[in-house]
């Protein structure tokens, strides 16, 4: 974990977040498999008496060979209370780490936390299902796609850790021109409005728009020109013509793709139509 952020609350506080997911969605698939399969298994029947469906008992599973197979006697809506109950904090959880950013002070992390812990649960839950029951393809369907949801999962789990890297490396990339690079004016040459917005906490209009500026740094041959994107109220929202401060340092390339960075010139024009060009965010805008 060299390589990643420490979330803004502590690595404990989102793995017990992410751990929580896995559980509740093992708990969840391993109860859909134990009360929903062995309908179909002509080896199980339904308990008079309680409404339980119950497979008899034998001295040889399928694929374990170890132990008795026979679900509980539970009554079916103590299973269905359990099985919604799960589920439904499951998915709730996951959304929410997704939604709460853990590493939004450091570069920000894909929304994809929730669901890599979910796979994995799941994948978990159905694989310790699989081996208990009487039918074999049963048995082996099961076992199977609780392996797969697994492999699913630790894909998931190694895409995420990456991106989260190479999010975090863009991050200090740009605090490392932020703190060391050279501000210079530069002529905007080309303005487009990507019509999405960059959130901050507390702000009323919702978020600054977000444009890709193409720019004019130096003159004559030494001239060049950068593109970078760029957040700024409405209000001080650029114009073509206009100047902003380019960040940058003496080098052209970065393994982070990061070469400038820019900020709003705050002795340059600002377009007198912005307010009415640009509206503010909607809730559910893009960003």
């Amino acid at each position: 974990m060299k390589n990643l952020p420490v979330p803004d609350d502590g690595w404990p506080h989102v793995l017990r977040q992410t751990v929580a997911v896995a559980v509740l969605w093992a708990v969840a698939t391993f109860g859909i498999a134990a009360a929903g399969l062995p309908l179909v298994d002509p080896q199980c029947y339904s308990d008079s008496d309680g409404g339980a469906r119950i497979c008899p008992l034998h001295p040889d599973p399928v694929l374990t060979h170890l132990f008795d197979a026979r679900w509980p006697a539970v009554p079916e809506p103590v299973t269905v209370t359990g099985v919604l109950v799960a589920t439904f904090l499951g998915i709730g959880l996951a959304v929410f780490l997704d939604t709460s950013e853990p590493w939004s002070e450091r570069g920000g992390a894909p929304t994809a936390a929730g669901l890599t812990a979910g796979l994995l649960g799941a994948g978990l839950g159905l694989f310790v299902a699989g081996p208990g029951f009487m039918n074999p393809l049963i048995a082996v369907g099961c076992t199977a796609l609780g392996a797969l949801l697994l492999l699913l999962g630790l894909l998931a789990l190694r895409a995420f850790l990456r991106a989260l890297s190479q999010r975090y490396a863009r991050h200090l990339r740009r605090e490392q021109l932020q703190q060391h690079g050279t501000h210079t004016v530069a002529t905007i040459a080309e303005l487009v409005w990507t019509e999405r917005y960059q959130r901050h906490g507390g702000q009323e209009d919702g978020g600054h728009p977000i444009f890709v500026v193409t720019a004019r740094l130096g003159e004559g041959s030494e001239a060049r020109t950068v593109t970078e994107e760029l957040a700024v109220p409405r209000a001080d929202a650029p114009v073509v013509g206009g100047t902003v401060i380019v960040i940058h340092d003496d080098r052209n390339a970065h393994e982070t793709g990061i070469t400038v960075l820019l900020e709003s010139d705050p002795e340059g024009p600002r377009d007198p139509e912005a307010l009415e060009k640009y509206p503010p965010a909607p809730e559910n805008s893009p960003s």
